[in-house]
């Protein structure tokens, strides 16, 4: 039996898939980091360690709404909700990790000073165990 917290993780994932092979003929890692101040967030694609472009266009709205939607999900009565979510799927076994964050509006965000070391900040926070 499916939870509705399930079925949003699983449109979640599906819509960083087809937004995934739509973008890019190869890829090894997709995902998407929502930041809940800004209602929205940064998408992410990785093929062979190189940072690449995942375009959500398709799916921004729908994706906000589910990212929202599960906010509301997971938040427990008494505590903060998280601030950031990434969402990250890996090609070779299609595994979905959803990684929330509370405190650090920081955390997975890349800019020009670090863009280099996106590779490392996003998937090996996802899948570390890549990393070993």
């Amino acid at each position: 039996m499916t939870t509705p917290k399930d079925e949003v993780v699983h449109k979640i994932g599906n819509m960083i898939g087809q937004a995934a092979n739509a973008s890019a003929e190869h890829w090894d890692y997709a995902g998407y980091m929502f930041v809940a101040a800004q209602r929205g967030g940064s998408p992410y694609l990785f093929a062979n360690g190189e940072y690449g472009s995942l375009n959500t266009r398709l799916f921004r709205r729908d994706l906000r709404e589910n990212f929202l939607r599960l906010r509301d999900l997971t938040q427990i009565e008494g505590d903060d909700p998280w601030i950031r979510c990434l969402a990250m799927i890996r090609f070779e076994d299609r595994a979905l990790r959803i990684l929330f964050e509370f405190e650090d509006t920081t955390r997975w965000a890349i800019g020009p000073t670090n863009v280099h070391d996106a590779y490392r900040i996003i998937v090996g926070d996802a899948f570390p165990e890549d990393f070993q």
